[in-house]
């Protein structure tokens, strides 16, 4: 089986997206910061008696919300240049996958160079709404838009049978 895989945009930003958020969860850092500070300043305003009580309270929700807030913004920005700098608009071929049922090796080319990995050294792989996310390491993955292919079913049933289901996630 030849895959050509062709990215857009939009499809390399839904899969930033899917990795550091819903993968790598690092939104949980500032979420549980904003949650720490705020609980802590809703405290303050619930002691409004005591001196100071009301301005510690008002800094700490400035602070707890704020924070979050500019880290999503330059997660958001960090995101918008990374989509640009891949330079994928147009949409364009970025590599060729090839990978048949009796083979051991995923080949992956394009048109500077190829590589070979072997299906069990490949970290994981998973199954989203528009794409399959094949990890070869925790850091490196690629691509394939369900879009581009005949039979998604299919081809998930052959990377499923060569990681086996531990290694495998689909979405529900």
């Amino acid at each position: 089986m030849t895959i050509a895989v062709i990215l857009s945009e939009s499809q390399f930003r839904h899969f930033l997206i899917f990795n550091i958020l819903k993968r790598l969860k690092l939104y949980k850092s500032p979420v549980i910061f904003a949650s720490i500070l705020t609980f802590s300043g809703i405290i303050s305003f619930v002691m409004h008696s005591v001196e100071g009580a009301v301005l510690l309270g008002i800094v700490l929700l400035v602070v707890g919300l704020g924070v979050p807030v500019v880290y999503f913004i330059n997660f958001f920005s960090s995101l918008q240049k990374q989509v640009k700098q891949q330079n994928l608009d147009p949409p364009r071929l970025v590599y060729t996958l090839q990978f048949a049922e009796d083979s051991d090796v995923l080949k992956v080319s394009n048109d500077q160079e190829q590589a070979a990995y072997r299906w069990k050294d490949i970290f994981h792989a998973y199954y989203e709404k528009d794409s399959i996310y094949l990890f070869i390491t925790q850091d490196r993955a690629f691509l394939l838009p369900l879009a581009l292919l005949e039979d998604s079913d299919e081809v998930w049933k052959i990377i499923e049978k060569k990681l086996g289901a531990e290694r495998c996630t689909r979405k529900k």
